[in-house]
């Protein structure tokens, strides 16, 4: 909503229409009124209108330096925006080799499990067939002391 506010400029009164606050505005005609009194009491020679075109321009020096800060703020904000999204996106595809390869050892440790359990049973299965020759074994000793013993009594 538009405002209408009265300040009062090197001894005039000026009615300003603005959106701004009006204690903004009375801030801003007191800073104005301060630097144009400070060149003022420096040079007595200096009128009023000279004043104010040298506030004029060395506000204008401020806001063109301002702005391109703002400027180069602003490109430092895009390149560190830029980078983030960089870094995010190898982030990203480092969990998903991460992934990759912990999907890829658990694969491994099950083959080395089965690898094992295989070995297990190879040596469990000879270990069962020499225990099984070796029970064999006594039974062909017997039949043939059997047999030597028949055939000596013979």
């Amino acid at each position: 909503m538009m405002s209408r506010v009265k300040v009062v400029l090197c001894g005039k009164e000026y009615v300003l229409q603005t959106e701004e606050a009006p204690s903004y505005v009375y801030q801003l005609a007191k800073t104005l009124e301060k630097r144009i009194s400070d060149i003022t009491e420096k040079s007595p020679r200096i009128s009023a209108h000279s004043a104010v075109m040298m506030v004029a321009l060395s506000t204008m020096d401020e806001l063109t330096k301002a702005n391109t800060g703002v400027e180069v703020i602003r490109s430092q904000v895009k390149e560190y925006v830029d980078e983030a999204g960089k870094a995010r996106m190898e982030r990203d595809a480092a969990l998903r080799e991460i992934d990759v390869l912990k999907a890829k050892i658990e694969q491994l440790e099950n083959l080395l499990k089965l690898k094992s359990l295989k070995e297990r049973i190879d040596a469990d299965q000879a270990a069962a067939a020499e225990a099984e020759e070796a029970s064999a074994k006594p039974d062909e000793e017997q039949l043939t002391l059997t047999e030597e013993t028949s055939a000596a009594e013979a």
